[in-house]
């Protein structure tokens, strides 16, 4: 299982604008897609591939 440098495990999505992120404790191959889908439904832009790029509602609102 994955763990992030704050000891927390499971799947992170970090903007590429300004670094705030959304997390989901779930692991394994679905874990992005639902980590997206609830980032898209947010308002959140960019791939919907783990690379990116991907912003947030603030950035988005920022360009």
């Amino acid at each position: 299982m994955p763990t992030t440098d704050d000891g927390l495990t499971g799947t992170i999505l970090v903007c590429d604008g300004c670094g705030r992120s959304r997390r989901t404790s779930a692991t394994g191959r679905i874990a992005w897609d639902l980590l997206w889908l609830q980032a898209d439904q947010a308002g959140w832009t960019g791939s919907d591939r783990p690379l990116g790029p991907h912003y947030c509602t603030v950035c988005v609102g920022n360009g």
